[in-house]
């Protein structure tokens, strides 16, 4: 039996996994993200000191990354901009991990390697072809045409969340533009919107707000309702955009945001319209991600797990 690690890098999380040739994945880890482990040496030294503890006694082929930013994948392994790590730039994480474990290693797009998961055994299983927005700190994207991630002319494609929904609106922190969609249905967005204007009894810089701010739509908050239907609203425009232009049959939705995508439905639907063509959104679903943290880890191996292997 072949094995392979996944590890999906977030904004404030590392999850790692053993996954195996069925697909399995087994002895995961997660590790938080500190504000001393955002440079350079510090990622090494916490990606190294992460995988032997999901080896379990395994020689794995490869190590499969997902990792939150602009990824150069094809040729040098290169992390080239990442928000949460505002200290790294044009970063070649896959040759400095090479250095210190004795495995290939190779990296993607984390909303990629989450989309691929879900392609292979969660919600979009069986799909060739779909759109996948991931909603967690930020929002991440992912198109899958004929059964393969589309990436563009420089292999960086599908960065949806910065497609802007409002030229007058907030700017990103991240781009210094107006009005992306990253600032609507996101932990940053819903912490700017809490912010604006609070909700009784939340806390905006809770680590899970978007639960907290669930449990108050169910008590019919009516601030906390209008926060979740801003977000909708925005993913909708977004979403409208992206159909007229891929004309696809399916959204998969995933990430901590996405958990609560009840109270975002009804104003996503209603942003979809006022933009989509009518005979496009005919058939439209949108699913939820099936697979939770396992997306992301399964996803990363994936990407030695479809590649030729003695």
């Amino acid at each position: 039996m072949k094995y392979f690690v996944g590890i999906d890098v977030g904004a404030t999380r590392m999850k790692a996994g053993l996954v195996d040739a069925c697909h399995r994945v087994t002895n995961q880890e997660v590790v938080p993200i500190q504000e001393a482990d955002r440079t350079e040496q510090a990622l090494i030294d916490k990606l190294a000191e992460l995988i032997p503890r999901v080896l379990d006694g395994k020689k794995p082929v490869a190590v499969g990354i997902g990792f939150a930013g602009v990824i150069e994948r094809e040729r040098l392994g290169m992390v080239c901009h990442a928000p949460n790590f505002p200290k790294i730039h044009d970063f070649m994480l896959k040759k400095r991990l090479e250095e210190r474990i004795p495995y290939p290693v190779m990296i993607d797009n984390d909303a990629n390697c989450v989309m691929a998961g879900e392609y292979l055994q969660g919600a979009a299983a069986g799909i060739p072809n779909f759109i996948g927005l991931t909603l967690g700190t930020g929002v991440g994207g992912a198109i899958v045409l004929h059964g393969s991630l589309w990436r563009g002319c420089s292999g960086m494609g599908g960065e949806l969340g910065h497609m802007t929904v409002d030229p007058a609106g907030p700017m990103c922190a991240d781009t210094g533009a107006n009005g992306p969609l990253e600032i609507y249905p996101s932990l940053v967005g819903l912490r700017r919107m809490c912010r604006e204007k609070p909700v009784d009894g939340v806390d905006p810089e809770d680590s899970n707000l978007p639960a907290i701010l669930a449990e108050a739509c169910e008590a019919g908050d009516a601030t906390a309702l209008e926060h979740y239907a801003t977000a909708g609203a925005a993913m909708g425009q977004a979403l409208g955009g992206l159909l007229n232009i891929f004309d696809v049959k399916t959204i998969i939705l995933a990430g901590g945001v996405a958990n609560n995508f009840k109270w975002m439905e009804s104003a996503t639907w209603s942003g979809i319209g006022k933009v989509a063509f009518p005979r496009i959104v005919e058939g439209v679903e949108i699913r939820v991600g099936s697979l939770g943290e396992k997306a992301g880890i399964l996803g990363a191996a994936m990407q030695w797990m479809m590649q030729p292997h003695d």
